[in-house]
């Protein structure tokens, strides 16, 4: 045999060794994208599906989640789930600002404390449990299947004014003194 014969006959050996494998690679590649593994999210257009889980998947938290961040039961009315809101908000929002006095000064015993802490995302966790019972039972303004979840902003704009009708809230008995891990434990209490 001669040196161009072998040489041609590696070359062709090597192409159809190349083809075979590119070719179970490609089969490979299509059993992968067609596999779903467990739990995975839908790949199905939002529109289908029932309604409780289009309202769980654009919340982001299922029923359940939302009454146990509230600690409240799923029979409640609206009214006892607002007001345990704004109980458990205020408890995890800010210490309200002392005022100060005439003189500009601010009272002795007016200093914020230093054990108390505020936090922003048990704040948001707390608003979007409140958001999710409300799609639940219709009374949210936009919760249909084409509505947004939004990224925020929305939360904080009504947080704030949560925050203002806090105060029928600490009227009612409930103190901020407990902080970020009053409300977390009130949560997790269920």
């Amino acid at each position: 045999m001669s040196a161009p014969r072998i040489i041609a006959e590696m070359v062709v050996t090597g192409i159809r060794v190349l083809g075979k494998a590119t070719a179970a690679a490609g089969q490979q590649a299509v059993r992968n994208f067609k596999h779903k593994p467990e739990g995975a999210p839908s790949s199905a257009p939002v529109g289908t599906g029932s309604s409780k889980s289009q309202i769980t998947s654009q919340l982001q938290m299922s029923l359940d989640e939302a009454h146990q961040i509230l600690n409240v039961k799923k029979d409640e009315p609206m009214d006892v789930i607002q007001k345990s809101y704004e109980r458990i908000f205020k408890a995890n929002g800010p210490p309200p600002e002392p005022a100060p006095s005439a003189s500009g000064k601010q009272p002795a015993g007016a200093a914020r404390k230093k054990g108390t802490t505020h936090s922003h995302y048990l704040q948001s966790k707390v608003f979007r449990a409140l958001e999710r019972i409300q799609a639940e039972r219709g009374e949210l303004p936009g919760s249909g299947p084409g509505a947004g979840t939004g990224t925020g902003t929305g939360a904080a704009a009504n947080g704030a004014a949560a925050a203002g009708e806090g105060s029928a809230a600490s009227a009612a008995g409930s103190t901020g003194a407990g902080g970020a891990a009053g409300g977390a434990s009130e949560a997790a209490g269920r």
